[in-house]
């Protein structure tokens, strides 16, 4: 069994009683599906201030008995995780890992693809008022790539992104968000598109995903409500 985690953005306590209860079901990994929100500090390139919360993180990672793998989001500091090709292990005493775009990889007797990133609705808001945004937040074509490469001649059993495919979206939300944001009723993220195209390519296994905080289920696919903690 493993759990599955919605966004945190960067709430360590969620995180912990999560932990907890991975643990206390015995669980073989807890997975989060990204927005885990954990900076190291300092400024972007476009002179955003980060958080520095990772001693935080670390206090209750190291902790931990369970093995946490974590997926980029949008608010996340892809300038720093985009920079690994392989499952990382981010502290050396810690059983925590970051799992870049287009990993396949066996983990409970299952083959599970991953892909993290999505665009922020909030982009405007957040270089208006210097919170953190990059552009590498977008999947690129090399994260498409990564991901067939990986997944050929394979059955994958999950996929877990951290936003939900077109479809998903479209059946499921208004405009509602979109007005609020005022990114206008025509904006459209195109990661839901591609991860559309990648979820068919892959032969529509159960996909799962955060990102739209809200949570939603359907024959074969889930989106995590933030914090919601579900068992696979």
């Amino acid at each position: 069994m493993i759990l599955l985690l919605g966004d945190i953005h960067g709430d360590w306590s969620i995180l912990h009683t999560a932990i907890l209860k991975a643990e206390e079901v015995g669980a073989t990994a807890l997975i989060q599906v990204g927005d885990f929100c954990m900076f190291r500090g300092g400024q972007t390139e476009l002179g955003a201030t980060l958080w520095n919360n990772e001693k935080e993180f670390h206090n209750v990672l190291e902790k931990s008995t369970v093995p946490v793998y974590f997926i980029d989001g949008n608010h996340d500091d892809c300038d720093r995780w985009l920079y690994y090709t392989e499952v990382t292990q981010v502290f050396d005493d810690t059983p925590f890992y970051y799992v870049p775009r287009g990993t396949v990889m066996e983990l409970d007797g299952r083959t599970i693809a991953f892909m993290g990133g999505a665009s922020s609705i909030n982009k405007k808001w957040s270089l208006r008022d210097g919170n953190h945004w990059t552009p590498l937040e977008d999947i690129r074509k090399l994260d498409i790539d990564n991901l067939l490469r990986n997944a050929e001649g394979k059955t994958s059993d999950m996929l877990i992104t951290h936003i939900p495919p077109h479809s998903v979206v479209q059946e499921h939300f208004d405009n509602t968000t979109k007005l609020f944001f005022e990114v206008g009723v025509d904006w459209h993220d195109q990661n839901q598109t591609i991860i559309e195209d990648l979820w068919h390519k892959l032969g529509t296994p159960p996909i799962f995903s955060g990102h739209m905080h809200k949570r939603v289920s359907g024959i074969t696919y889930r989106i995590l409500d933030i914090y919601e903690l579900l068992a696979v």
